[in-house]
């Protein structure tokens, strides 16, 4: 009996040993719905829970934790290269990122219809000449869109006609409260927040002209350039290439577009998301 005791315990402290020798992954997670819903009768089918969720079940050897946290935050987290990792970023991110894993439609930018009938009529406006405007304020938040937006932005910061929010939803209720008249974001966003707060507001989008160069942008995994983000990123590219080959790979990535929007981003994804899936890394 005591032998199978202390049999018993061996293997115990065995396999605690080896759950203790586990790496933790902290995966930066953000209340941004419909990117991730983090509560509500949708809370996990954002399109990047539903990425991170299929990646965490097939890196069993490692612990996973979910963290909240901002660009800020993150950016921070990425300097002190800490052993953290991001879902969704975006090509300009200083990290180590990963081949592909999705790809948006272009922030456009949002805006109150009543307030400005003659953009109605304009295929694009430049983001530079609405700054020009004296009577015009703007909502943004800190480092979270491409590079070129994020430039012109920075020479803004003691505007006081541009509104800096690092919470998303705190940001989009802003604008339906008219506290600004415009707003940088993803147009699925705007439709998502609007459906589930249950707001009335008359708004339309328009294309900015800095990003006309892009039909889309390309998000990936992004952690810390490090040995460490090296093996994790590593990993995550092979995960990557084996479910594009599944048939249903689309789902998720176009759960929460509609119409137009969803028919061309389909035609991107078919045309370019194999584009560096055809090794199982690629150095970034």
């Amino acid at each position: 009996m005591l032998n199978k005791l202390f049999l018993t315990g061996i293997v115990l402290t065995f396999f605690h040993a080896c759950a203790q020798a586990k790496e933790t992954i902290t995966w930066r997670i953000v209340d941004w719905p419909p990117f991730y819903i983090l509560q509500g009768p949708d809370k996990g089918q954002g399109i990047y829970d539903s990425l991170l969720d299929q990646i965490i079940l097939q890196m069993p050897s490692y612990h996973h934790k979910k963290v909240v946290m901002n660009t800020q935050r993150l950016r921070r987290e990425f300097t002190k290269k800490t052993k953290v990792c991001s879902p969704s970023a975006l090509s300009n991110t200083p990290a180590l990122l990963s081949n592909t894993n999705s790809f948006l439609l272009p922030h456009q930018l949002i805006y109150h219809q009543d307030d400005f009938p003659s953009l109605k009529y304009q295929p694009s406006v430049s983001l530079v000449s609405i700054l020009k405007a004296s009577d015009t304020r703007i909502g943004v938040a800190t480092q979270r869109y491409p590079g070129v937006i994020n430039d012109i932005l920075a020479v803004h910061l003691s505007d006081n006609r541009v509104v800096w929010q690092n919470n998303y939803n705190s940001l989009i209720r802003m604008f339906f409260r008219r506290r600004f008249d415009m707003l940088i974001e993803y147009p699925p966003v705007i439709n998502y927040a609007k459906h589930m707060l249950r707001l009335s507001s008359n708004y339309s989008t328009i294309s900015l002209d800095e990003l006309s160069s892009s039909n889309y942008l390309p998000v990936h995994f992004a952690c810390s350039d490090n040995d460490w983000g090296k093996q994790v990123t590593h990993r995550i590219n092979q995960l990557l290439s084996q479910e594009a080959k599944q048939p249903n790979y689309l789902a998720p990535r176009l759960r929460w577009y509609e119409g137009e929007e969803k028919i061309r981003l389909k035609q991107y994804y078919h045309a370019h998301y194999l584009d560096d899936k055809k090794t199982p890394f690629v150095s970034r």
